[in-house]
């Protein structure tokens, strides 16, 4: 797990949303008590909240999934400003 600015954390979100193949991705805080994970597989998109709401989602169309993302990545990390990433 790496350390990275919260701003490179949503480039990497965008290009994970338009990936087509298999491909998993965990941000956490820096006291890693809240988390976002997100895990697309063929154009099915798996979101996992933990933290301030607990919740996991599918979404099957890429602009609802992005919406939905970026609502759960402001509602997870709202002061932050490092992120760890896991990347698989």
């Amino acid at each position: 797990m790496r350390q990275i600015p919260i701003n490179q954390a949503k480039s990497i979100l965008k290009q994970l949303l338009k990936a087509k193949n298999q491909q998993k991705v965990s941000l956490l805080t820096n006291k890693k008590d809240r988390s976002l994970t997100i895990i697309v597989n063929n154009g099915e998109i798996t979101v996992t909240e933990q933290g301030y709401v607990n919740d996991t989602n599918t979404y099957f169309t890429e602009s609802t999934a992005k919406h939905e993302v970026t609502r759960a990545f402001k509602r997870e990390f709202p002061r932050s400003h490092q992120l760890y990433i896991s990347h698989r």
